[in-house]
């Protein structure tokens, strides 16, 4: 019988991006006291999708570790902040600069959740043993 092989980037989409979404969500509506409606227009999400996010009906898996690791919800945090910088100020020209941002910092919280994930089983970690 054969192994699903399933790359270490194929399981975080799938799953740690959906966390690091709805932790990105819960900070804006939270502390920066921000309608689900505008926390949507930034995450390109559906306000429903932004209420489950909230709810936990949605993005669940990883967001209890996140929270925990004071490292990943730091870099979390300035995600967000990041979000919100960028939302004020509404100007296209940045873009680039911040999506090159965003992307290090996506992947410096997924590469910390994966080596969480190591320690409790993650079946895409199963290639750098």
């Amino acid at each position: 019988m054969h192994q699903k092989i399933e790359l270490p980037c194929e399981y975080a989409a799938k799953n740690i991006f959906p966390s690091i979404r709805a932790s990105i969500a819960k900070i804006l509506v939270e502390e920066y006291k921000m309608s689900k409606y505008s926390v949507a227009k930034m995450l390109g999400a559906t306000p429903t999708a932004v209420s489950y996010y909230i709810s936990g009906k949605r993005g669940e898996k990883f967001v209890d570790r996140i929270i925990r690791d004071e490292e990943i919800y730091s870099i979390v945090r300035e995600a967000a902040s990041l979000l919100v910088e960028a939302h004020e100020r509404e100007e296209k020209s940045d873009e680039k600069e911040l999506m090159g941002k965003l992307q290090v910092l996506m992947c410096k919280a997924c590469s910390r959740l994966n080596m969480l994930a190591q320690k409790y089983g993650c079946p895409a970690l199963m290639f750098t043993r």
